[in-house]
């Protein structure tokens, strides 16, 4: 009889251990799947660093910046690599959805582009972006 409450015990805590754990060792969402991943719902007080991978038109084939956004109005501040990049700064606007966010700027010396930023972490992921017909930058961006 003790036999069979120990294994009913040993049975149930491992039980509870696999549902704390969501049963696939430990990853989170349903089936094994991580959970998703959502773009921030503001940038303002971020800092992002973006290494460019291609670049066309107004947009150099590569390099890196790092864009402070500021916490209280919609401006930034963007440092460049010195070699590639140059500094800026301008306003923007942000909208997110998913994933995905969107940020519009009006820059000091590259005038109005597009960016487009793909979370894949919620702090990191991929960048594209279009300034005229011929001008599309990609890469990645941290936080």
């Amino acid at each position: 009889m003790k036999a069979m409450a120990y294994f009913t015990f040993l049975s149930l805590t491992l039980s509870l251990i696999s549902c704390s754990t969501g049963g696939t060792g430990g990853t989170s969402g349903s089936e094994g799947q991580a959970a998703a991943v959502s773009a921030p719902a503001t940038l303002a007080g971020k800092t992002y660093r973006v290494t460019v991978e291609s670049g066309s038109g107004v947009f150099p084939s590569t390099g890196t910046f790092t864009v402070v956004f500021s916490s209280s109005q919609p401006w930034y501040i963007r440092q460049g690599d010195g070699v590639n990049f140059r500094d800026s700064w301008g306003m923007y606007t942000y909208s997110s959805s998913g994933a995905s966010g969107t940020v519009e700027v009006d820059d000091s010396h590259a005038s109005q582009a597009v960016f487009s930023l793909t979370f894949n972490t919620a702090t990191s992921g991929v960048v594209t972006s279009t300034a005229d017909a011929n001008s599309r930058l990609s890469g990645t961006f941290t936080e």
